[in-house]
């Protein structure tokens, strides 16, 4: 977990299960009643796989305006079967827009670092 001034960033390892979706959420729920309304980006880069209780909880995050951030094949597939949408490259982070959900690593450090 990262928080800073802007976002509060979940930053996610191997397989996405029952039970690590289950502590995600409650991690979660404990920190979004201390950080307000800031930006939650998940990163799942290092993700391996997600169970079916992992990616409702994704989709319910990516309905509530979760952004994600992908950098390997595996979390592009992912992100792309939770919103349904090809996972495009983006031209800079000021070019994010409701629609696009996802950022790089570098970017949305830089977009939070301004």
């Amino acid at each position: 977990m990262h928080y800073g001034p802007a976002a509060f960033r979940f930053e996610l390892a191997g397989e996405l299960d029952a039970e690590g979706a289950r502590r995600l959420e409650r991690d979660w729920l404990s920190a979004s009643s201390l950080i307000g309304k800031h930006a939650l980006i998940v990163d799942l880069t290092f993700v391996t796989s997600a169970g079916k209780e992992g990616s409702a909880l994704l989709a319910r995050w990516y309905a509530a305006g979760a952004q994600f951030i992908a950098q390997s094949k595996v979390s592009r597939k992912l992100i792309e079967a939770i919103t349904g949408k090809p996972v495009g490259e983006l031209t800079s982070a000021e070019t994010a827009s409701a629609e696009q959900t996802w950022l790089s690593f570098r970017k949305s450090y830089t977009a939070q670092a301004r």
